[in-house]
């Protein structure tokens, strides 16, 4: 990763050099900066990411047409040679910027349809006076914009963003307000500053002549294909894909795999080490945390069963000394934006035991869950398609989660919202609009969240995605919602200050693409789920691991629990020892908060564990906000309306 920063017209010096050291945490150790009277072009990198493994030693290619700054990491680059050759187009070099530059020779702003990989970038056009931006589609690195006087400033991050744009005071209280309330699919829509916006995933920004476009260059299969092969077939396909997608993004020298027990990140290194010829797979080695008997994180045995087969050693880290929320109030005050990742410290522990290995690229299982199963809404698709026996099936394997479960999961995605909303004037309460609706934290202020529109942030999220079913639309959400790549780019940038890049083959786009073109049966039957990863693991893992769990195994709550339970203490009364900044902001009901903490303290109503935890990072993120404008406090302005507009997020979110 690097730290990036962009600016269409000449920049005054002084400040861009303040917003480069806001970048210091993606990088620091060495930096260049370039600048014509058309545009100024700057880059941050950590020494050891300069290394040919990572971005390499190019910081800023200059060329006689074209200037690159680049935060990237790109993969298949055999099939990129052959689209350059094919377009008579020869890279100067090796390095993610060279072939950034040669991508562009060949498809001038539409080059980014034509990359795999982690990739944000800037690419100014010295002939043309044009500028292209783009952002990979999963949104693994991060990518800022603010358009200001008919000009356009980029960077890494948004603080920096703001404070060169004059906007650091000018806080949006829309997505302070959502973050505090728990409404989690608006974020990454936007940032808690007016006027800096992240660079969509899977889109390319252009500025031209004092005119901004921002537009979507990726489009996933709304439908899986018509014509499918066989499950077998797709299964050794899948192997090879992510045996290449693993080998891809392994280190020259050792590389971790973050291996739990389950299916993901197993599938990883066994694909992975099948892939590796016999006398390299010591190169992929296993760190594996490992919880007390009991723990219902715990799966250590399958994990043994998984490093036996293939003769490798783990390098375990016990969960005893895992901390969570140590130093929170530290973190938020010094965070560019509040901390968007309650697994921040765990995720640290996994980065230092990678170091410890002396490997510094770390492999993980995320997507697994967004690609291979699916919920319950399949049940809709029943309904709506005539299949009323699939459905009845279905729903009697669900009778234990009771009516409102089935109703919610099977007929209301079926429901036109104006219906619903009648539903609601009629009952004279609030009803779920959507199955993934998340009801807010109960000390959010009523009046703030009508005025801002919350409920409609989080809805237009979940609306946005139209597939030719629900089951479809749902896995399609689950790689698309700005909120993934908004928890996973802030995990990115602080596993990076331990030494370490993460890479997730999983969600290699090759991988990606192939698994949502396959048919929804693959990805649960009603009895199983992720059927065809599983499949395609057969021989690389043991049967055992393989099989069908009667329960749900490698669920970290337990240990969240317990670390919030020593935490919490200390840190709400904290929280309660100063006049409240959200309160002040109209944002919180004090008196409610306080009430609810008092209940989790006392009884234990674990609907609110981690809204507590969002409230309090908000909230010190805040009172830090003062600190660094210099003990004053700087009051934000406050905007008349709102801002731009299942699964508990805490285990969906877990790893990066």
């Amino acid at each position: 990763m690097s730290g990036l920063l962009a600016l269409t017209g000449p920049g005054g010096q002084e400040r861009m050099d303040v917003a480069l050291a806001r970048l210091s945490f993606l990088g620091g150790d060495i930096q260049r900066t370039w600048q014509d009277a058309g545009a100024f072009l700057a880059v941050t990198r950590k020494t050891w990411e300069s290394g040919t493994d990572f971005a390499g030693p190019v910081l800023i290619l200059e060329s006689d047409d074209l200037v690159v700054a680049a935060d990237a990491t790109l993969y298949g680059r055999a099939e990129l040679a052959r689209g350059l050759a094919a377009k008579g187009v020869t890279p100067d070099g090796s390095t993610p910027s060279h072939l950034i530059q040669a991508a562009y020779r060949a498809w001038g702003s539409d080059l980014a349809g034509h990359l795999i990989g982690d990739f944000a970038f800037v690419v100014w056009d010295r002939r043309e006076r044009k500028l292209t931006a783009a952002r990979d589609p999963l949104g693994m690195r991060v990518l800022y914009f603010a358009s200001t006087g008919g000009r356009v400033a980029l960077a890494s991050s948004a603080r920096a963003l703001a404070e060169l744009t004059d906007r650091a005071d000018d806080l949006n209280l829309s997505a302070l307000g959502a973050q505090v309330a728990g409404f989690i699919w608006g974020n990454g829509t936007d940032t808690v500053y007016r006027g800096v916006d992240p660079v969509p995933a899977g889109h390319t920004l252009t500025w031209e002549q004092g005119r901004l476009r921002v537009g979507r260059f990726w489009y996933p299969a709304t439908a899986p294909s018509k014509t499918p092969s066989d499950i077998g077939d797709a299964a050794l396909e899948l192997r090879s894909l992510l045996g290449v997608a693993t080998l891809d993004r392994m280190g020259s020298g050792t590389t971790a795999i973050w291996m739990s027990g389950g299916w993901d990140s197993t599938a990883v290194f066994a694909a992975g080490q099948h892939a590796l010829p016999a006398e390299e797979r010591s190169r992929l080695r296993p760190i594996s945390i490992s919880y007390p008997e009991g723990d219902p994180g715990r799966e250590d045995e399958f994990i043994r069963e998984v490093a036996d087969r293939w003769s490798a050693t783990p390098h375990w880290i016990e969960s005893d000394t895992i901390p969570l929320l140590d130093g929170l109030e530290e973190r938020a005050a010094t965070a560019d934006e509040p901390p968007a990742h309650l697994y921040e410290l765990w995720n640290r522990e996994l980065a230092k035991g990678t170091r410890a290995i002396d490997a510094r690229v770390a492999l993980d299982g995320c997507g697994g869950d967004n690609l291979f199963q699916v919920s319950d809404v399949v049940m809709a698709d029943h309904l709506r398609s005539g299949q009323v026996r699939k459905f009845a099936t279905r729903a009697r394997s669900r009778q234990k989660q009771g009516w409102k479960y089935l109703a919610r999961a099977g007929i209301l995605p079926l429901l036109p919202e104006t219906l619903v909303r009648g539903g609601e004037w009629a009952a004279g309460r609030r009803l779920p609009r959507h199955y993934m609706e998340m009801a807010p934290a109960p000390w959010l202020h009523p009046e703030f969240s009508r005025t801002h529109e919350l409920r409609r942030r989080d809805l237009d999220v979940l609306n946005s995605v139209h597939a030719d079913s629900h089951a479809q639309s749902e896995n399609l959400l689950f790689v698309m919602a700005p909120a993934w790549s908004w928890a996973g780019g802030y995990m990115r940038s602080r596993l990076l200050q331990e030494g370490v890049e993460a890479r997730s083959p999983l969600l290699d786009l090759r991988v990606v693409e192939f698994a949502l073109s396959r048919p929804v049966e693959e990805r649960s039957d009603g009895t199983e789920t992720k059927i065809l990863l599983r499949r395609a693991m057969n021989g690389l893992l043991p049967a055992a691991v393989l099989a069908p769990r009667s329960t749900r195994t490698g669920v970290t709550a337990g240990f969240s629990a317990r670390r919030m339970r020593e935490s919490y203490p200390v840190l709400l009364a904290r929280l309660f020892s100063e006049p409240m900044r959200l309160a002040d902001l109209g944002i919180v009901e004090p008196a409610r908060l306080r009430e609810a903490a008092d209940r989790w303290q006392h009884q234990g109503d674990e609907s609110i564990r981690i809204r507590l935890f969002d409230a309090m990072r908000v909230e010190f993120w805040l009172r830090g906000r003062e600190t660094r404008f210099g003990g004053g406090v700087r009051p934000p302005t406050v905007p008349a309306g709102p801002g731009k507009s299942s699964r508990r997020f805490e285990e969906v979110v877990t790893h990066v």
